[in-house]
């Protein structure tokens, strides 16, 4: 299996996660792709690759540029696609690959864990809801990782270079019925720790799924808003105190994104260490 790793100012973590892949009998193949990075993470990764893997090197940041690059690095399919700084294994690689091939799916991806011990009690707050809405227990986007069957390849790449959130492009792009989400491959992500910082990125998030509108895709499948954890709520699935956290920061969300167009400010496609998308 061929593993495109977009990194951009990823020196603390790259060479680790390369090791990782590496581990055990080895039948992953690394591409990363060093893209408009002011440190050392073309040398970070070059110092922990094995034989077969590759360093590309560019100066034009971007994470759809990135991946773009590093796929025409590629040969086999199944083919992953993951972010520098997330936890997943060869053998979780290796797995969502063969029920790719097993089901037929275009697209398979792993089950989310949040890493939250260095959160802030809101953002813990606002996350033990987030992670309980249909929007994201059922999609793709959010976990740093996709792996594309040779069919779903030819749906989604080239990605288009502006794109804001390719992961959210991706979902898009392949259907519901068309992926699957396997329970017993978990990928840990560390989000954010201040709520400051989780406000600027879903402030990105809206921007991003104002651009895949822009674009003519459909919305995510699944509800995802304030409404949605109303419902939750309701169910016990979700706590009070877990939805006002969740509903305040989602109207803060919105005030300072209108501010924000009105000024005539604009959203990139940006870095967030270890954030939730």
């Amino acid at each position: 299996m061929d593993v495109v790793i977009p990194a951009h100012n990823e020196e603390s973590v790259v060479g680790q996660a390369i090791r990782r892949w590496s581990a055990g009998p080895r039948r992953v193949r690394c591409v990363v792709v060093a893209n408009g990075c002011a440190d050392r993470t073309a040398q970070a990764a070059r110092a922990a690759i094995g034989p077969g893997d590759v360093v590309l090197e560019t100066s034009t940041p971007g994470k759809a540029n990135a991946l773009n690059l590093g796929d025409e690095s590629c040969t086999t399919f199944p083919r992953a696609y993951v972010d520098a700084d997330v936890a997943i294994d060869a053998a979780g690689l290796l797995r969502l690959g063969e029920a790719l091939t097993e089901s037929g799916a275009l697209l398979a991806a792993p089950s989310l864990r949040l890493r939250t011990g260095e959160a802030s009690w809101l953002v813990r707050r606002y996350l033990s809801a987030w992670q309980q809405l249909p929007g994201v227990r059922d999609s793709s986007a959010g976990r740093g990782v996709y792996v594309l069957s040779a069919a779903g390849h030819a749906r989604v790449f080239p990605l288009p270079e502006s794109l804001i959130a390719d992961d959210g492009y991706v979902a898009r792009r392949i259907g519901a019925e068309e992926r699957i989400i396997l329970p017993e491959v978990e990928v840990a992500v560390t989000p954010v720790r201040t709520i400051r910082a989780m406000i600027r990125r879903r402030i990105r998030v809206g921007a991003g799924n104002r651009q895949l509108a822009a674009m003519g895709l459909p919305p995510a499948t699944g509800a995802a808003g304030p409404g949605a954890v109303a419902k939750l709520v309701r169910t016990g699935a979700v706590r009070p105190l877990d939805a006002a956290v969740f509903v305040a920061v989602s109207l803060i969300v919105r005030a300072l994104d209108l501010v924000r167009r009105v000024r005539g400010q604009s959203v990139s496609w940006g870095t967030d260490r270890g954030s939730v998308k």
